[in-house]
């Protein structure tokens, strides 16, 4: 690797940090991905509270106070057009038998709420280290480009006093001192403005890192890069994240439309209680009863199904729509990003061979400055090109290794490549796929481990 992937901030102090230490704060520290975390830990105690649908529900009541009854028809004599303290005490228990899949559906849709908060939280960490990533490289890049910038001062210094020796003995007018100086001063002016870039590329890391950049900082070499743009394609569509996440969207809309459904089936329920009251109904005296059965809820008919079916079915056709317009824009990303990888290769290579040329060129320039037959503005020319090609390489250096990264990201694998988990993921995905594959009660987890 050329320079570019290896230099010394000028903190000797300061312990180095890799790209991979340097990422992984990036994508656990920020304060995006702790929100992010938060909404995964928020969906998924959300789904938890579905466990109540699948419980019998135990209700204990009571009811307290005067009444007054006039029906001589039901009441006797004694009792009617009497004002009773009427009390009741009772406990009653029910448990949903059917209900037309409502409560499996809300479990599957949940669960996939769950999976898209998580994937939500993946790909928002696949920003986060690429952002990471970026700033890094930045930082390297605009320290490599300010030592091209004092070297450039230094070859200008070196040259300024040739002349000023030259003008002295009288071989160089007093002009060319004056244009030695002009551009000795516009080297230290590209200098200043380099020194100011990389200033706000620290600021820049230590916004996305949470940390000032340290010493000794590199760039790891990418392995296992595919070898064609269709192989990338189908990797980057296959595991991207944004593809996943919408895939959750579409599943939840099939969901919700089977708990809509679930509206035109009938509801049963075993209910079971027993009370007790004193005084009721301007009855004197106590009475206790029990009862058990079996209760049924069924709207034969309501209005505006038709178009609510109607409605969820374009739901679920919209969301399919958008993974189709998700998946051609991680198809054009990625091909842009193998164009950019390709290009950058191509690229370094020609200005490396530039910048040898320019190189020699300008001593050749030099040389025949120091025998009278090349002219002051000749070697100025030479020492400008040659600086504009190396600094132009270093750039295009940094970017080809930033490409590489890219080509990562696209197939949503950048934080695992540098051994992040999952974004520090408090959960993992696939929790719908877990809730179909048993009972949908089975997605709340009741097992007690053994003491160890």
């Amino acid at each position: 690797m050329s320079p570019l992937f290896s230099f010394i901030l000028d903190v000797p102090s300061a312990r180095a940090e890799s790209m991979q230490s340097a990422v992984h704060a990036a994508v656990t520290t920020n304060p995006k991905a702790q929100a992010g975390k938060e909404n995964v830990k928020a969906s998924a105690l959300e789904l938890l509270q579905l466990e109540e649908d699948f419980m019998p529900r135990l209700s204990l009541y009571g009811d307290a106070g005067a009444q007054y009854f006039d029906d001589p028809t039901r009441l006797s004599p004694q009792d009617n057009r009497r004002t009773r303290f009427g009390r009741e005490i009772g406990l009653a228990a029910e448990v949903t038998l059917f209900d037309g899949y409502r409560r499996a559906n809300r479990v599957y849709r949940n669960s996939a709420r769950v999976d898209e908060s998580i994937f939500k939280l993946l790909d928002a960490s696949e920003t986060l280290a690429l952002n990471a990533v970026e700033a890094y490289i930045d930082v390297i890049r605009h320290t490599d480009l300010l030592g091209v910038a004092d070297q450039n001062i230094r070859r200008h210094v070196e040259i300024s006093r040739s002349v000023k020796k030259l003008v002295k003995v009288g071989r160089l007018s007093s002009s060319d001192e004056f244009e030695i100086d002009e551009q000795l001063l516009a080297a230290r002016l590209s200098r200043l403005e380099v020194k100011q870039a990389l200033e706000n590329a620290k600021v820049r890391y230590e916004t996305v890192i949470g940390h000032k950049p340290t010493a000794n900082m590199s760039v790891p070499n990418v392995r296992e890069l595919p070898d064609t743009l269709r192989e990338l394609l189908i990797r980057s569509v296959s595991n991207n994240f944004r593809v996943r996440l919408a895939d959750t969207r579409i599943q939840q809309s099939k969901y919700q439309a089977g708990i809509n459904r679930s509206d035109e089936l009938p509801e049963l329920k075993l209910r079971a209680g027993i009370r007790h009251g004193s005084d009721l109904d301007g009855l004197s005296g106590s009475e206790s009863d029990a009862f058990v059965g079996l209760q049924l809820n069924w709207d034969l008919y309501a209005g505006g199904r038709k178009a609510r079916r109607s409605a969820l079915s374009r739901r679920t056709s919209e969301a399919l729509a958008e993974r189709a317009e998700v998946v051609r824009e991680v198809q054009e990303l990625t091909s842009r990003d193998w164009i950019s990888y390709g290009t950058g290769i191509e690229r370094t290579v020609l200005l490396g061979n530039q910048r040898a040329a320019a190189r020699k060129a300008a001593d050749q320039y030099q040389m025949q400055f120091d025998g009278g037959t090349r002219s002051l503005l000749d070697v100025l020319d030479a020492e400008r090109t040659f600086f504009n090609v190396r600094f132009e390489e270093v750039s295009a250096k940094a970017s080809l290794a930033f490409s590489q990264f890219r080509l990562l990201a696209t197939q949503s694998q950048l934080a695992t490549y540098f051994g992040a988990r999952p974004a520090d993921v408090p959960l993992m995905p696939n929790y719908e796929k877990r809730a179909r594959a048993g009972r949908p009660a089975a997605i709340f987890n009741t097992e007690i481990r053994a003491l160890e």
